[in-house]
């Protein structure tokens, strides 16, 4: 038997809600980064009851909780990534914002979950608040949904255009780079501002039921490819693809809207002899760049 020690792919941590049906929040995390042969480990922020119907209740644990999590992975594991998603509450927010003031990880991506799709509160104002003022400041790239976007910064976004505003307003905030991210309009185009170039990224839209955790999902796609050394727009680019391969072999487990198949790529039928297959780099979003 061999004494050598194999060696850890690069360690992704996950600060997110609980969803009991597995399609969103840490589960959802922790699905990608493996799908990304990364190694996931997980705060939870918040226990939530829902099912693929929608969120019923959300229960917060006590900040103090929270941080020990943290805190004691910190002591533990080296993390290259973090990503973090639904807060709950101020005290969250804040606890975090300490945590990363205190062991200044790299590749910190944050998903502001604020509402469930069903219209549920999932992060309070005072909460909301301090993540735009103060939380976000402290991260590399804030990966808002059209509506969060607007609830940070007060505006409507109704197009394109507003989208490319949302994007620089976010970085103007505080934001390292921000991308607005646009799936629930007529077309399927993110905006990716990094504080110099502003990039639209359109998408193929697909339309398909099993969209439950999307965000989380290309969020920690996001984290998973900076923590294996792609840079911004790349990860960015790279995700996207992800997130539409993983809707596209979705699959339904209840009544309501059903998860992404993370594991998809380990379902594929094997390609034909001398043809090399690799989804993730044939397969790109088209970008376009604009400095206006």
């Amino acid at each position: 038997m061999s004494n050598a020690t194999n060696a850890a792919p690069p360690i992704i941590l996950i600060i997110a809600g609980f969803d009991p049906s597995c399609g969103a929040g840490v589960a959802a995390d922790l699905k990608t980064v493996a799908a990304h042969n990364c190694y996931g480990v997980a705060a939870v922020t918040a226990l939530t009851v829902q099912s693929t119907l929608g969120v019923k209740t959300v229960y917060l644990p006590p900040s103090a909780n929270l941080r020990a999590q943290i805190e004691a992975l910190a002591e533990d594991v080296q993390i290259a990534a973090v990503k973090i998603g639904m807060l709950g509450n101020r005290a969250n927010a804040h606890a975090v914002a300490e945590m990363l003031d205190q062991f200044k990880w790299p590749n910190v991506v944050l998903d502001p979950v604020i509402h469930s799709t069903s219209g549920t509160e999932l992060t309070d104002p005072s909460g909301a608040k301090y993540i735009r003022d103060e939380l976000m400041k402290r991260t590399h790239l804030i990966t808002p949904n059209v509506a969060e976007a607007g609830h940070l910064l007060g505006m409507e976004i109704p197009d394109l255009a507003a989208m490319e505003v949302a994007a620089r307003a976010l970085v103007e905030r505080g934001a390292n780079a921000a991308l607005v991210k646009g799936g629930h309009m007529e077309k399927a185009v993110d905006v990716l501002f990094d504080g110099t170039e502003l990039l639209a990224l359109g998408g193929e839209k697909v339309r398909s039921e099993s969209t439950h955790g999307s965000g989380c999902t290309l969020s920690s796609a996001i984290a998973s490819q900076l923590a294996l050394g792609k840079p911004l727009r790349e990860a960015v680019l790279l995700a996207k693809v992800y997130v539409t391969k993983a809707i596209e072999h979705g699959y339904p487990i209840g009544k309501g809207s059903g998860p992404l198949n993370h594991f998809f790529r380990t379902q594929a039928e094997p390609a034909h002899r001398g043809v090399h297959a690799d989804e993730l780099h044939t397969t790109h979003a088209p970008a376009e760049s604009s400095n206006r």
